[in-house]
Formats: structure tokens, sequence, C-alpha cells
């Protein structure tokens, strides 16, 4: 039986060794624990490995058994447990020494305590330089954190190999090179010598993983020339690459060419059919526009749902609705009852509600469920436009109903309900127009900051000191409506969040506004809705909903004022405000 578990789980039949194992624990509980953990762990079955872990620990406490016990520790998010084991047997004296440290920089790693885990890094390879996997477990550190020091790193490794590189042409080094080259490499070079073979290998990693990330953290940079640069000159080693393509499609998009854009995307579909890569090409059709890209980017912007499993109200409903128009077009929902839910965020539900109009021409009752922070603000809305007869049978709800005929996320209407590119200005948003107020002294709002922009492609958010030097010697009012941020703004300054509850108290806030100065944020789309002057703030380089880069408009608010900010247009902020206001 020892020979068949070992043979079994050295076979890769990893349910039968599991299997094999757990019938043998009362005879050989070690040897059996071992192979059920190790099989189980195998399975992705972390909470039995965990378990056979700890007794195969208590039993035998060796350093391998602490291992797998950690590493089934930080598998089941028990991170405390997994750094109190590892530090305890890395002041022990024993072969896996190094083995553990790497674990622990790892779950240092996870845990964002990166110093430390640089530090574990930098241990290792003293010891073991050469060792190109860990080289890139090291330069990957700070890749999702501090896109500099990442760079930083890369450009390190970068120098080493080009050194390596080098050495290995003249026969100097002969150490061996571990690199974590995809198994078909060696079927590729197998007519090389081995000296060709390791410096193939070694410029395959460096121009299939090094380089790339390289040339991507120069695009999270903004250095968008030599993102560009670098991405080009890798084409020809990335052409089987889906996420290499995804990348440099997303540089070609910041630096205006569309086309290349497109066919970058293109290229990556061609090799992955995945979600992400269809919502980022979505992304750029929907930038351009125009009727056709419109056309084609609706429907690959459905792939967002993809994401959205906790928010979507059901995806068989969703399903259903999606087969009904592929089989009979708007005409399905005609005479139905419709409900509308919504799955991403404030800004989205706004900007997609006008929608609705076109939905309450179609279905008999339109059930209408924003999120519940919106749900004051649309009730006390659609009330006094029922009054007028305008959206009638338009019905909003706090909670999901039992009854109803078809279920669509509201972002889906546009394809669900064949919403074309040219009819949503033409469309009216579930929002009443706010009376233009008389101060005597002009009230200007401004927004400035949103959590949900960090670290985003995109950069959305402004410091305060630049907004608020740019707007100094204006004669008006400068009223913040900046959530979520304990700044002490100054006296001359009226914070008017601190009123501000719920989306129904910002729009009584808003009565008294004459323009508003805000980033791409929900407020924005708001005051749009209500139909007050809106001065969007935009970095060169921002979201779809604002169109092209070199030339900037909504085709969802054609009354926005767009606004490239940057410390070469910060002057003519001040002119753009007193030509909105008439002043």
């Amino acid at each position: 039986m020892f020979d068949k578990i070992a043979y079994c789980y050295f076979s890769a039949d990893y349910e039968k060794c599991l299997s094999l194992s757990e019938n043998f624990l009362k005879n050989h509980p070690k040897f059996a624990l071992k192979y059920a953990m190790l099989s189980s762990f195998k399975l992705s079955l972390f909470q039995k490995s965990l378990y056979y872990a700890k007794e195969l620990f208590e039993l035998d406490p060796t350093s391998f058994n602490a291992l797998m016990l950690s590493s089934s520790y930080i598998k089941n998010q028990m991170f405390e447990e997994a750094l109190v084991l590892l530090q305890e047997f890395l002041k022990k004296d024993n072969d896996l020494k190094d083995e553990i440290s790497l674990e622990l920089a790892f779950l240092y790693k996870s845990t964002n305590q990166l110093k430390e885990a640089e530090t574990i890094f930098k241990d290792l390879l003293q010891k073991d330089l050469y060792n190109l996997e860990l080289w890139k477990h090291y330069v990957e550190i700070y890749f999702m954190h501090d896109f500099k020091k990442a760079l930083k790193a890369h450009e390190e490794l970068c120098s080493f190999i080009y050194d390596m590189i080098e050495s290995l042409q003249k026969g100097l080094l002969t150490k061996k090179i571990t690199t974590p080259i995809e198994s078909n490499l060696q079927n590729r070079l197998s007519h090389s010598n081995k000296e060709n073979l390791e410096i193939l290998e070694v410029e395959d990693f460096l121009n299939a993983k090094i380089l790339p990330q390289k040339a991507y953290l120069l695009f999270k940079l903004f250095n968008i020339p030599q993102a560009l640069e670098l991405f080009h000159s890798l084409e020809e080693f990335n052409q089987d690459h889906a996420q290499f393509w995804q990348n440099y499609a997303k540089v070609l998009e910041f630096s205006g060419n569309y086309q290349g854009a497109y066919n970058a995307y293109q290229k990556c579909l061609s090799l992955h059919q995945h979600a992400t890569y269809q919502f980022d090409l979505a992304y750029l059709l929907m930038r351009m526009g125009v009727s056709e890209n419109f056309e084609e980017g609706k429907k690959y912007y459905e792939s967002r749902l993809f994401y959205a499993h906790n928010e979507t109200f059901s995806a068989y409903h969703y399903n259903e609705s999606r087969k009904a128009f592929n089989s009979s077009g708007v005409d399905a929902f005609k005479n139905k009852e419709v409900l509308v839910f919504c799955e991403q965020g404030f800004g989205d539900t706004i900007m997609y509600c006008r929608c609705l109009e076109k939905l309450c021409n179609i279905a008999s009752k339109v059930l209408f469920a924003p999120q519940s922070a919106m749900y004051q603000m649309f009730k006390n809305q659609i009330k006094i436009l029922n009054q007028n007869n305008s959206f009638k049978n338009l019905k909003v709800l706090k909670n999901f109903p039992t009854h109803f005929d078809y279920a669509i996320p509201i972002c889906s209407l546009p394809l669900l309900i064949d919403i074309k590119f040219d009819e949503i200005p033409q469309l009216k948003t579930p929002i009443i127009p706010l009376k233009k107020p008389h101060n005597k002294k002009k009230k200007i709002g401004i927004f400035y900051f949103t959590p949900n922009a960090v670290n985003s492609d995109m950069a959305r958010n402004f410091d305060f000191e630049f907004l608020f030097s740019a707007l100094e010697g204006l004669e008006c009012e400068l009223i913040s409506f900046q959530v979520g941020l304990n700044e002490n703004l100054p006296d001359t300054i009226e914070d008017r969040a601190k009123k501000i509850e719920t989306w129904e108290d910002t729009v009584k806030n808003l009565a008294d506004i004459d323009c508003m100065i805000s980033i791409d944020s929900a407020i924005t789309h708001l005051t749009l809705a209500l139909d007050i002057p809106t001065i969007v703030l935009l970095h060169p380089r921002f979201d779809w909903r604002w169109g092209k880069f070199e030339d900037p408009k909504s085709y969802f608010w054609s009354k926005a004022r767009c606004f490239i900010f940057t410390e070469d247009t910060k002057a003519n902020l001040k002119e753009l405000v007193e030509k909105t206001l008439g002043i």
C-alpha cells in the first residue's frame, strides 16, 4: 500500500492518492497523513489539507511539515498563524531554511508588508544570484503598489541580465541559471547547443517576461512615448501572449493611435477571449463617438457582467432577457413588466438612467431599482415627473419585486432595447433640471477627489491646492462638496459636504449653485442631469465617457464643458469659469 499511494501521488492521480491515504490513516498515520495532506493540497482542497497538515505536524513537527502547514494556513487566509510558525522555524537550524524564508517572503508580499518581503528576497538573491525566477519575484514586489520602485527594480534586473548575457557569450559564466521558461522552449530550441540554449533562455525570459512588465510600468507612470517604443520592440517575442497585446493596446490608445489599439485588442482576443480584454475593447470603441464603433462597443460592454456576480440581481433573469432580445429584438419587452437594476457605480446609474425613457415607451411597466443610497432621490424625482404625465409607467423600488417578466441591468439598456448612438442625447433623464439661481455673488461648487480613482489607469483626482490656486481671485463664493476627506479648508470656502448624508441632500444643496467644477465623478453626472453648468476637470488621459483624448466631449452630456487641467492650462480655467457664469 505504501508504494501504491506514493505511485498515485507521483503519477499525479491525486484523487486516488487521497482516497487511499484516508483509508490508511489508522494503520500508518504518519505516512498516510503526509500523502493525504499533499494530495488534498494539489486538489485545492485547502480546508482538508489544513486539517491533515495540523494532524501531521502534531505527530511529526519537522521543518517540512511546518512548511506545508504554513502553506495551508496561507491558503485558508490564516496569515497570522502562518507568520508565527514560519518565524519560529526560521530561527532553527535546518535544511529548509531558504525555503522557509521564501515562503515567509511570499507571505509578507501577500499581506502588503513589502519592505519585509524585499529584505528577504535580497538575502536569498545573495545566495542564489543567477536564479532568475527569484529575481522575477523580487522585481514584482512593488508592481501593484509603487510603480517607481517597481520600475527601478526592473531596470536593476535588466542591467544584471545584459551583463549575464555578455558573460555567457564570452564563456565566463558556467554557473547554472534558473529561469521560469515555458516547457515548449526546450523543444523549440532542441537543435541548439547548450551554451546557445542558455543564452536564448535568458533572452526569452527578458523579452517575454521582464521587459513587457517594464513597458507596462512606464505606461502606469504615464511615460507613454517610452512605453510605446518598448512595446513595439517586443512584438516579435510576444506573438502568443494575450496580456502583452492588451497592455500594448492601452498604450496605443493613450498615444491617440486608436486604430492601432483596436488591432492590438483584436490580436489579444484572437489568443484569449477573456472578459477583461473584451471590456477594455468596449471602452476603446465607445470612446470614439461614432455610431458604428458604439454598436460594436455596446456588445463587448456586456463582458463587464463577468465581474459583477455580487451586484447582478440575477444572472438567470439577465440571460433570459438576453435570449429574448436575441430572438425577438425590442419586441420581446413590448407590453411586459421589466425590472431595471443597477450593477455599477452611482455615476453610471445617473448617466444611463436616460435610457429608461425609451424602455418606458416599450414596456407596460418599468420597475426601477437604483442603489439604496439613491432610492429617495429618484423616488422624489419620479413622483414630480408623474404629475406631469412623464415617465408615467416608471416605478422606483426600494427592494426587488417578486413578480416581473424580464430583468435588465441599467448599463445593458443601450444593447437590449437597441438604443442607437444618435438617440442618446435626445433621451430625457428622469431627473428634473433645477431652476437657475439668482445669487448676487455667484456660487461655484467644487469636487476634486474620489477613492475609486486611486491606482486606476485613468488619473482623475487633483490636489485641492492646485485647484484652489487656479480659482484664486474670482469674485465668487467657493463651496466644497468634497466628501470622504478630512481636510482643513480655508475659511473662505464653505464646506457643504458636512450637510450631506444622502443623494437627496446633495440635490437640495445644489439648488443655489451657479456652476460646478468637478472631476469625473458621480456628482458631475448629477449636476449635468440637473442642468447646472458643469466644468469637468480631466487629466490628459481620461475615461471613455468623455470621448477622444484630443477632442473631449460627451455624447451622454452635450452641455458638459470638458477641460483638460494641467500646469500649462491651469491659467485658462478662471477664464472658462468667467465665461460660463457670464461675469
